[in-house]
């Protein structure tokens, strides 16, 4: 998590406050020996609301200590269908394998609940095997706006993003992702995740959910283990904060991908212990539902 790798070196209260990403279904524990485990299925991806290719991906876990990347699977037979009706068979792309879009753009729409089905012989033992998995659209949370704010903690400069936006009264599970300058940055280890139990019912009035670093003073870092995951901004830059409330299962996926090993999305390479997941069938991974909500701002070297 961004503001993670701050907190090592520099304490500070930091209100967190939540924002979105939703699915609801049976959720299960995958007990694995992560040193000879068998490889298994891994399953991700996602629906949302915006109009667009929806994607799944499909792999197979490699041993926790191999420093792989996951095999991809080919030639599955994907469907995404709704408890409206709906249906949607998902075709591999030639160029990514393992990686399955639908035909067309398509959007989610919240309130509905989506079934995801993969059939394939994972296990070429000449038997499809079939996973399966469900994910509700939670309503959407309209992010109003947000702000990025110059700060000093400990002698070091960074950027807070805050977030103004009105929270239900139900309890919530929030994600956000962000785009810097047009680029997104997708991995799960850099998303912000968090519940609202300090702030349910209220309007969140410009709370700090996470910082930049000042990417003026980029060089103190180069020592740092972590320097290739850390994000730096300058003032000027444009950030886009993508909002989506989420179920609390694919809230507790997250933060176990984000502790056990920085997940990368699409997904992580070794096989996890005690994971969180939505996936029937024994395999591993989360399809989610989603809306997603955005707002922009401008970095400014104006501490608040």
């Amino acid at each position: 998590m961004i503001y993670s790798n701050i907190y090592n070196y520099y304490k500070e209260g930091l209100i967190l406050v939540m924002l979105l990403f939703s699915l609801v279904g049976c959720t299960e524990d995958i007990k694995l020996d992560t040193d000879n485990a068998d490889p298994v299925i891994v399953i991700y991806g996602t629906i949302t609301d915006e109009m667009s290719y929806q994607e799944i991906h499909i792999s197979s876990s490699t041993g926790y200590f191999d420093g792989e990347k996951n095999p991809q699977i080919s030639n599955a037979n994907v469907t995404i269908s709704s408890d409206k009706g709906e249906e949607y068979q998902l075709q591999e792309i030639a160029e990514q394998p393992g990686t399955y879009r639908t035909a067309t753009q398509i959007a989610g729409t919240p309130g509905t609940t989506y079934q995801l089905k993969v059939v394939t012989d994972f296990d070429k033992d000449g038997i499809s095997e079939t996973y399966k998995a469900e994910a509700k659209m939670e309503a959407k949370v309209e992010l109003d706006s947000i702000s990025i704010s110059y700060k000093e903690i400990a002698n070091k400069h960074f950027y807070s993003f805050n977030i103004y936006v009105q929270e239900p009264p139900e309890e919530n599970y929030y994600m956000c992702r962000y785009v810097i300058n047009d680029s997104l940055y997708s991995q799960i280890s850099k998303y912000v995740v968090f519940d609202d139990l300090s702030v349910n019912n209220q309007y969140i009035k410009g709370s700090s959910i996470g910082y930049f670093l000042d990417d003026e003073e980029r060089d103190d870092y180069k020592d740092n283990d972590d320097y290739n995951t850390l994000v730096f901004i300058a003032e000027g830059d444009v950030v886009k904060l993508q909002l989506s409330n989420i179920s609390e299962g694919y809230y507790n996926f997250l933060i176990q991908c984000q502790d056990e090993r920085d997940g990368e999305n699409p997904f992580f390479g070794g096989p996890l212990s005690n994971i969180t997941t939505n996936i029937t069938g024994g395999g591993i991974g989360y399809f989610s539902a989603h809306s997603i909500s955005e707002a922009m701002g401008a970095a400014k070297k104006t501490e608040k």
